[in-house]
C-alpha cells in the first residue's frame, strides 16, 4: 500500500511539473484542422499551421474529386488553394507569418462547384 502511494504522489508531482512547464512555453496560435464530408466520407482536410502562416488541403479519399481550401490571411482578400494530385496528396501555401491566415475551410470540388464546410475555423490570429 506504501508503494501504491509513493507511486501515486510521484505521478501527480512529475504531471504537475509537465503542465507547469507546458504553460510558461511561448504563446502560440493552435494548429487548426476543418475537414468536409460528402456522402458517408470524409473527403478533404485542411490545416493551418505553423503560427497560422500557412495552410495545406489534403485529399482524403479516392473519389476523381479534387479538393481546395479557401482562406483569409489578416490582410487581402479571399483566397483558395486548389489540389487535384489524388488520393494521400496535399497541396500548401507559402509559410508567411507576417500576413497569418485568420479563417480557412476545406472544400470538395464536384463539378467545378465547391462544397465547404461550415463555418470557417477560426485560428485566433
Amino acid at each position: 500500500m506504501a508503494r501504491y502511494r509513493k507511486t501515486r504522489r510521484a505521478l501527480s508531482a512529475g504531471a504537475a511539473l509537465l503542465g507547469a512547464l507546458a504553460l510558461s512555453g511561448p504563446a502560440h496560435a493552435a494548429d487548426r484542422t476543418s475537414v468536409v464530408a460528402y456522402g458517408a466520407y470524409i473527403r478533404a482536410q485542411a490545416d493551418s499551421y505553423g503560427a497560422n502562416g500557412a495552410v495545406r488541403v489534403c485529399d482524403t479519399y479516392g473519389d476523381g474529386y479534387g479538393v481546395a481550401v479557401r482562406y483569409y490571411r489578416r490582410t487581402g482578400s479571399r483566397q483558395a488553394l486548389s489540389n487535384s494530385k489524388g488520393k494521400g496528396k496535399c497541396s500548401e501555401t507559402t509559410d508567411i507569418q507576417s500576413n497569418p491566415i485568420i479563417l480557412f475551410t476545406a472544400c470538395v470540388v464536384i463539378d467545378s462547384v465547391d462544397y465547404c464546410a461550415s463555418p470557417y475555423q477560426d485560428t485566433g490570429r
